[in-house]
């Protein structure tokens, strides 16, 4: 058979079609394998970059639980514990928390928990040497998140845990930790390779979690019962009762021998309501305390100066809380860390106690109150006779407050003030009362317009108004407070002065609140010169109602000196020599010029004037000069035939009432009557 072109060409295009795929199948293979490769040393890279971001935390948690002791501190393992999980929600990957970690100090945490949380990121490091893609990566951040926050929510309750009552017993919920596990797992569906992996070690992450878990509350329950001791000991400090607040310091230094709150407290009872035969225990506490807190030892060096200021030894106790006011603003980080426990204790807020309780242990850290060292200096030179001195110191407790723009606690700066300076406090600017809050809504948004009016004839400087808010769902004697935008240069005497606007926007128990939720509202203003309540005058009238009706339930008790230079009956008597009432005539109803000594405004007086069945309020307030002068407008007609009726100015204080009683006389003059003795 002849051969055709057709058949000749056959063989070879065989031939050339074996080349191909030989060549196309090889090539194939060659680029599997550089896929192979290439997937490889992604692998080699992501497993050498886990181990790089884990080592440092791993390390760092299994030195500390290696070389802890057996007696760890309960509250730096809360606040540790704390911190890392309050963490995750502020970081936003893997890489940053591990970060975190490695730059915590573990030393004095329970190693169990460490070994719990180290069991938990060794499997999170097995997971994230397999994630090559940075989508895969972010993902299993999301599961890693989610799984340690889930520690929360597994464990069961049986009984009230809070700060009063006893605590209750727990257990871990299995079934409800497996179905976390399992939804955590659905999340990541899409995510094949990672599911796969998730899957495979699944009961192994199950059992860390619950043993975390476990571990996490063990040690929860027991910062319950040390704090059932310390709140019984703070509330007992409120009251006063240094017994009580002994007896359950000790009881807390028991259960946690490491703790902090607890020593304090205890050598602050020891201090107030002991004798000096208890120094040797007070001095042991507070060394003992610097030495195992050196980071945070001006709260010691507070009440170390404070005793050496009642056993007498001034220049020991300046020194001292000298070294504690230059200490609290270089500790002031360490101490504000100190309060994240605290966090996990919201509910306090809900209770008049609990505020009671979270607000002395704030001011303990942070050096406010009785734990403020400029004003235990104050306190110290007003009792030495220093009152200028005294007055010096008090301003830079204050000063410092406004540098640190730290004003939570300004509550309890003025209420320690108040309590336990007292007269002293009062005579640094007698005419609080001449200064008016005024306030008004903003025509758009939840604002306040503020302005302080000064009736006062003294000029304040380098002026900070804060306004104290009461809201809707508040405790009684709850606040919060709101700083107005800038400090003025001067509130002049008699003079209006605007502070401007402030938006509103409080949260309050997880709620927030706006202007149309403010109960009612007040304001501190701090100046070079005094630092004061300012009130508007419905707040002032109701809190002389307030006093009055308290005094009605009171047994009969000794007016309270309203100086340690005069007394009440002074001041009547002064009020009673150097008082004047002058007719002014107008055309209708006359006016009431009454002018009374100046110094009566140390007891923060709310003055009317009845005259027959009318009660009137001064038109004009005013310190001038030397005097207190008020006017009453619209009286009588007292040039034609006036009713004869007395004028009778009321005088109402926190301390005792007054009442100033003038006769008619004839031809606009008005005699004054014989004195009155204050109310009680």
């Amino acid at each position: 058979m002849t051969d055709t072109p057709r058949s000749r060409l056959l063989p070879g295009c065989l031939v050339a079609l074996a080349v191909a795929l030989l060549t196309a199948g090889g090539g194939a293979a060659w680029v599997h394998h550089r896929s192979q490769l290439a997937q490889a040393q992604a692998l080699a890279a992501q497993e050498t970059h886990a181990e790089e971001v884990f080592s440092p935390a791993l390390q760092a948690m299994e030195e500390a639980s290696e070389t802890a002791a057996p007696d760890y501190d309960i509250d730096k393992t809360i606040r540790v514990l704390h911190g890392l999980d309050a963490a995750i929600q502020h970081q936003d990957s893997l890489d940053a928390y591990l970060d975190y970690l490695a730059r915590q100090d573990y030393r004095g945490v329970a190693p169990e928990v460490l070994k719990a949380r180290q069991e938990l990121l060794e499997l999170l490091l097995q997971l994230y040497k397999r994630q090559t893609e940075a989508d895969d990566q972010q993902a299993l951040w999301d599961f890693s998140s989610q799984l340690i926050l889930s520690t929360l929510s597994v464990v069961e309750v049986d009984g009230t845990i809070t700060p009063i009552t006893p605590v209750g017993s727990i257990s871990v919920d299995r079934e409800k930790a497996q179905e976390l596990l399992s939804d955590f797992k659905a999340q990541q569906a899409s995510r094949k390779t990672l599911l796969k992996e998730i899957t495979a070690l699944e009961q192994d992450l199950f059992r860390a979690q619950v043993a975390y878990s476990e571990a996490w509350y063990t040690y929860v329950e027991e910062w319950d019962r040390v704090s059932v001791q310390r709140d019984r000991a703070w509330l007992a400090v409120r009251e006063g009762a240094w017994d009580e607040a002994r007896a359950a310091s000790e009881a807390a230094i028991r259960l946690a021998p490491h703790e902090r709150e607890a020593h304090l407290i205890q050598a602050m009872s020891l201090i107030e309501g002991g004798t000096p035969e208890d120094d040797p225990v007070i001095a042991e506490l507070l060394d003992g305390y610097m030495e195992q807190h050196p980071e945070s030892t001006a709260p010691a060096l507070l009440l170390k100066g404070s005793l050496a200021a009642r056993r007498g030894h001034p220049e020991e106790a300046r020194l001292l809380l000298q070294q504690a006011s230059a200490y609290y603003p270089r500790q002031a980080e360490q101490l504000t860390d100190m309060l994240d426990p605290y966090e996990m204790r919201g509910y306090l807020r809900k209770s008049r106690d609990g505020n009671g309780i979270l607000e002395q242990y704030k001011a303990t850290m942070l050096g406010a109150g009785y734990y403020s060292p400029d004003l235990q200096l104050a306190r110290a030179a007003f009792e030495a006779g220093r009152f200028e001195e005294g007055k010096t110191r008090v301003m830079d407790h204050f000063a410092r407050r406004r540098a640190q723009a730290q004003w939570d606690f300004v509550l309890s700066d003025i209420a320690f003030c108040q309590e336990l300076m007292g007269p002293w406090y009062r005579e640094i600017f007698p005419a609080e009362t001449w200064l008016d809050l005024q306030v008004s809504p903003t025509t758009f948004g939840s604002g306040l317009n503020l302005a302080v009016n000064n009736r006062s004839d003294r000029t304040l400087h380098n002026a900070t108004l804060i306004l104290v808010l009461h809201f809707t769902d508040m405790q009684p004697d709850d606040y919060e407070t709101v700083t107005a935008e800038r400090t003025l240069p001067a509130v002049n005497a008699h003079d209006l002065t605007d502070f401007g606007s402030v938006e509103v926007a409080v949260d309050v128990l997880g709620s927030t609140k706006g202007s149309g939720d403010i109960v009612h509202h007040r304001a501190i203003l701090v100046s070079n010169e005094a630092v004061l309540w300012v009130d508007t005058d419905a707040f002032r009238i109701a809190e002389d109602e307030a006093f009055r009706e308290a005094r009605r339930h009171q047994p009969p008790q000794e007016a309270e000196a309203p100086s340690y230079r005069t007394t009440l009956d002074g001041l009547v008597d002064q009020a009673r020599a150097e008082t004047s009432v002058e007719i002014e005539s107008r055309y209708g109803a006359d006016a009431v010029l009454i002018k009374l000594p100046k110094e009566l405004s140390i007891l923060k007086p709310i003055m009317r004037l009845k005259y027959g069945d009318q009660i009137f309020t001064a038109s004009d307030n005013l310190i001038e000069g030397d005097h207190i002068a008020l006017r009453f407008k619209g009286v009588d007609n007292f040039d034609d035939a006036p009713s004869g009726d007395n004028l009778e100015l009321l005088i109402g204080s926190p301390f005792g009432d007054i009442a100033l009683d003038w006769t008619w006389e004839g031809e606009m003059a008005y005699r004054l009557l014989p004195a009155t003795k204050p109310a009680p």
